[in-house]
Formats: C-alpha cells, structure tokens, sequence
C-alpha cells in the first residue's frame, strides 16, 4: 500500500515545474482521501452486515432464560441463522483492513498511537471471531445427528448455553473496540482531519462502548438505564463512515512534515 509519506517523498521529485509542483502537491490528499473513503465503504458494509447479524437474525430467535423458544426458533429457520453467521464473518472480517486503513492515515501523525489503535481493532477482531464459533455451535448441537443420545431438553440447554457464551464473549471483545475508537477519535481530533465534532463524536462513542461492555459484566442496571443513551452515542462510527464515504478527509500535514512517535 502506498502510503502518506511516499506520496509526501513523490512531491519533492515531481517537483521540476510550476505543473509539476501542484500535481505533486496534491498528492497527499489525493491519498489520504482514496484511504478514507476506501475506510468509509468498509464502515457501511460492516454497519449492514451486522445489522442483520444482530437485529434480523440474533435477536430474532435469541430469547433469554428459554433454551426452549431459542431452540424452537432456530430449528424453523436454520438457514437464516447460519446467514447470520455468515453476516457477522463479514462485518468482522472488514475489520481488518479498515484497521489497516486507519494506521495508514493516521501514522503520518503519531505511528506510535496509531499503532496502538489498530491494535486494539485487531484484537477485538481475534476475540469476537473467536467466539462467533459458540454462535455456530448452537445449531450444531441442535442438528448433529450423532448428538441424539443426548436428550432434546439437553441440546436445547447447551445450544441456549452456546449462544449466552456468544453474547458474553462479543461484549467482552467490544471493551477492545471502544478502547479503539476512543483512540481514533482522539487521533483525528490531534491531525484535524474531519470536523472537530464529528471527531469528539466518535471519541464519545468510543467511551459509551467502554462504559456500555464493562457494566454488562459487573454493573448489568447502569446497563439498562444507561443503555438508550450509550447505544445512540455508538452510532458515531456510522457517521464517521457516512462522512469519509462523502467528504473523505482534509489533510493537513503534519508540523514539520515529519512523523511524531516513529
């Protein structure tokens, strides 16, 4: 991948005529701007695949405390439970380069903190993947043929007990995710990139995901009294896709033009 500095490098050589200088120059934002929308896409993709995920399949037939009801209405629709799987693979597995992306931007500012911020996405990614073979495992057990000497009260127990690891296992992994975007929000305010708002947005956000994924675990009541309020702040990564996709970035070079943190 090409990346900020090796277009920054580009524009001195380019740089023999007044034609010439300007192309040069417009380089870097030229990049910065491919980076960004690139990310954008991937956001949106990820945004729609686990909306389906989560709301048309997950929630659909995850009834909490009745292995019974969950069971009952996995087995009416099998297919569109392992599309669900199947939308939560391709959320999880844009991470990665939107990870990437990011690094990509932001390293011209402080590659050590942007470093750090893509580590935290990347190990989000390596635990929720993880974990999405508990959401396989629940129609597993409830079809694997060789399972039938269990009783049926007992595989709807352990496809309900799949599910719940699921659920835990992603909360957890999401603690890592808020720590990421409380990072990126704070990168992208500090390199003036977007909107000052919009940064400080998706900084908010990234706290709501902290606050939000640590009290499932040791709070579950500020949870639900705080849950309406958090879950809107975690849309800002939505916006934050949604505005790279149409305005991409404004770069700005760094102070100096040299990287800080390297």
């Amino acid at each position: 991948m090409r990346t900020l500095e090796d277009e920054g490098a580009q524009t001195s050589a380019a740089a023999t005529g007044d034609g010439a200088l300007d192309r040069g120059a417009d380089a870097p934002q030229r990049t910065a701007a491919r980076l960004a929308r690139l990310a954008g896409a991937l956001l949106l993709v990820m945004t729609v695949a686990a909306i389906f995920a989560e709301v048309g399949t997950r929630a659909a037939m995850f009834v909490a405390g009745d292995a019974h009801e969950t069971a009952t209405r996995i087995l009416a629709a099998p297919e569109q439970f392992s599309l669900g799987f199947v939308g939560y693979l391709v959320a999880f597995l844009c991470d990665v380069p939107v990870a990437i992306l990011f690094y990509a931007l932001l390293r011209p500012f402080t590659r050590t903190w942007a470093l750090t911020a893509a580590a935290f996405r990347l190990v989000y990614t390596a635990i929720v993947g993880a974990v999405l073979l508990h959401y396989a495992g629940a129609l597993i057990v409830l079809q694997d043929p060789g399972l039938a000497a269990l009783g049926v009260a007992q595989r709807e127990a352990l496809a309900l007990s799949h599910l719940q690891l699921f659920d835990a296992g992603f909360h957890l992994s999401l603690v890592f995710f808020g720590v990421h975007l409380t990072l990126l929000g704070a990168l992208l305010l500090r390199a003036r990139l977007l909107p000052t708002a919009l940064s400080a947005l998706v900084t908010l956000g990234g706290v709501a995901y902290l606050v939000d994924n640590i009290a499932y675990f040791i709070a579950p009541a500020v949870k639900a009294t705080l849950g309406p309020v958090l879950a809107a702040l975690a849309m800002a990564e939505v916006l934050l896709a949604l505005w790279l996709v149409a305005k991409g970035v404004r770069w700005r070079p760094p102070v100096g033009g040299r990287i800080r943190g390297a």
